[in-house]
């Protein structure tokens, strides 16, 4: 009996010697090899969320990447000072921080012009440090003299500390090209291959739209800069130990993208196009010897910081399709000039009403007998009309992308940087000629699309990467947004070369390119243009009007697209005001003329 209990006692203790050694193992196993590894459904590793959760802090710079224009002059990204405001250590001393604050808060609020109980409001906010806000959304920038005077007052509680600023000057801008950011959980841990060098527990923003969105992985750096502090297991902060600043250690980031834009252009065209009176449409420029975008305008403006995406103000109408009316005319001369389906000698006769489908001129008497280029000068709907019952569909469609529309011609790569497909333009509209469902012979749809009706669509940008095209003999090239990316200590770690965009058709002749750019001249020398010729630089052009109707009522999109000066051209240029309703002046030839005009001061 005694024996029996001997050895069950020696088994137990064998057991409970086990269990003790698994344990033992276990936790080793934890703090030697778990706490290293990221944890299942989480972005940190054990270690780092065991220091997280005794970290309170406030974020100085997000690490994200910024834009320049193509200067290097910079779009994002301002570093500014700001109030760091140090809450209580823990709830005991709140009052008596509070009261001994409160001479501070006065003086402070002195400096910052304004109360004192709005100050001890913010500074009793919670266990973290934050910035002094002024009761707004973000923090508040101080200046050089508040700065001094701060810092010579030395409050127990606040200090001064640098912060980076991303869309100051932007609340309201035409850049939509640029983006914005956005909370986004669900696409966390979607970038393969990249680590933070500094792991944090604020929901940093991703890119959403524009070069924010289509250059996220390059954009989004190693992490952020912190300033933080320790706290105990109620969350209170531990005076005794002092805040610290955590930053990355690599030195190429944040990266800059060095973009094709002139800022300095681009606002200058903000403000014209809202002078103007346009609510609604786009302005792109592009520089003639290459087809980079010096500056490109959506209208109505949009607030890059503040974006509800229930809204279509961040859209970028640059990009996206609309009638083109009358500058599609155009494409509908290269196809008559390609396939010699006119004759140059040959003469047509406008009478206003053409008889057919309920198509007419936009000249009530019509213009009388002309030839194909008279008919082009004066935006003639018959002679166009005409000339399509020549041309088929396919011809239409076929010359169409030769010269670059109905499909999309932003710069593009892929396999790029680590990324399928990189692009510069987000949500570009390849636009079209017809729709599929249109029959091939159906004569009234050939000719409402030789005028620039019925289902044809282009962007803005397609329709001034047009003039382009036709000053390089037809050959189309793809517009770039940026020309490179640089690595924070100035190194160039990606370039963008220039590209072409040909079709598979191949292109149009450089006689056809010629015969075009001449006939633009004569658009306003002794056609629809011929208020352009009190312009500063010799320009060319054609002008465009298509109608539209929304929620019923009639509307016309208005065009003008050119280039100058005709002699040695530097700049292309498309304007597009859209819903303008019909009669009145051609709001989109004026600011063309205005736009011309700026650039001919600015090129002096």
């Amino acid at each position: 009996m005694i024996m029996e209990r001997q050895r069950r006692i020696w088994i137990g203790c064998m057991m409970l010697t086990g269990l003790i050694a698994l344990l033992v193992l276990r936790l080793g196993w934890i703090q030697t090899i778990q706490a290293n590894r990221v944890v299942p459904g989480f972005q940190h590793t054990l270690r780092e969320m065991s220091v997280l959760q005794r970290e309170r802090g406030v974020m100085l710079d997000s690490g994200r990447g910024h834009f320049t224009d193509f200067q290097g002059r910079p779009i994002t990204g301002n570093m500014h000072w700001g109030l760091v405001l140090f809450p209580s250590p823990n709830p005991s001393e709140k009052k008596a921080a509070a009261s001994a604050n409160h001479l501070a808060a006065v003086k402070l609020a002195n400096i910052l012009h304004t109360a004192p109980e709005q100050i001890l409001s913010e500074w009793e906010q919670g266990y973290a440090p934050h910035f002094w806000t002024a009761g707004k959304n973000a923090p508040a920038p101080l200046n050089e003299r508040q700065i001094l005077r701060i810092r010579q007052l030395k409050p127990a509680n606040a200090e001064v500390y640098p912060m980076m600023t991303r869309y100051e000057g932007l609340q309201r801008s035409g850049m939509q090209w640029l983006g914005y950011l956005a909370e986004l959980p669900n696409e966390a841990g979607k970038l393969q291959g990249h680590r933070d060098e500094v792991r944090q527990p604020f929901a940093l923003k991703r890119g959403a739209a524009g070069l924010e969105r289509t250059l996220e992985p390059l954009l989004m750096g190693v992490g952020p800069t912190l300033l933080t502090r320790m706290v105990n297991g109620a969350g209170e902060a531990i005076p005794e130990l002092a805040p610290r600043v955590i930053a990355p250690h690599n030195g190429h980031y944040p990266l800059k993208v060095e973009t094709t834009i002139d800022v300095e252009m681009q606002h200058k065209l903000e403000q014209m196009a809202e002078r103007s009176g346009m609510k609604e449409g786009a302005v792109v420029v592009l520089d003639a010897a290459n087809a980079d975008v010096r500056a490109m305008v959506s209208m109505p403006f949009y607030n890059a910081a503040h974006v509800d995406p229930g809204q279509s103000f961040w859209a970028n109408r640059a990009v996206k399709e609309a009638a083109p009316g009358s500058i599609f005319k155009i494409v509908t001369a290269a196809a008559a000039l390609e396939t010699h389906a006119v004759s140059g000698k040959e003469k047509f006769h406008c009478e206003g009403d053409w008889g057919k489908y309920g198509l007419s001129c936009w000249k009530e008497h019509g213009h009388g007998t002309l030839n194909l280029e008279q008919g082009f000068a004066r935006s003639c709907n018959i002679v166009f009309a005409e000339t399509s019952e020549r041309l088929t569909m396919k011809q239409l469609e076929r010359t169409a992308d030769e010269l670059g529309l109905a499909r999309t011609v932003g710069w593009e790569h892929k396999q790029m940087a680590g990324m399928p497909l990189l692009r510069h333009f987000d949500h570009e509209d390849a636009g079209r000629v017809s729709l599929p469902t249109v029959v091939a012979d159906d004569e009234g749809a050939r000719a409402q699309t030789a005028i620039g009706q019925r289902d044809t669509r282009v962007t803005p940008l397609q329709a001034a990467n047009l003039v382009v095209t036709l000053l390089h003999d037809g050959e189309v090239r793809a517009p770039r947004l940026v020309q490179r990316i640089r690595y924070a200590d100035g190194g160039t770690m990606l370039d963008m070369p220039l590209q072409t965009s040909p079709s598979r058709f191949g292109r149009i002749s450089p006689s056809t390119a010629h015969r075009l750019l001449t006939w633009m001249g004569k658009v306003v020398s002794d056609g629809t243009g011929k208020s352009l010729q009190r312009a500063r630089w010799h320009v060319a052009g054609k002008s465009g009007t298509a109608q539209v109707v929304r929620k019923g009522e009639k509307l016309n999109h208005q065009w003008f697209i050119g280039y100058g000066p005709v002699e040695q051209p530097r700049y292309a240029v498309a304007v597009l005001v859209q819903h303008v309703k019909p009669g009145g002046r051609h709001q989109a030839t004026d600011l063309f003329r205005q736009v011309m005009d700026y650039l001919s001061e600015s090129s002096s």
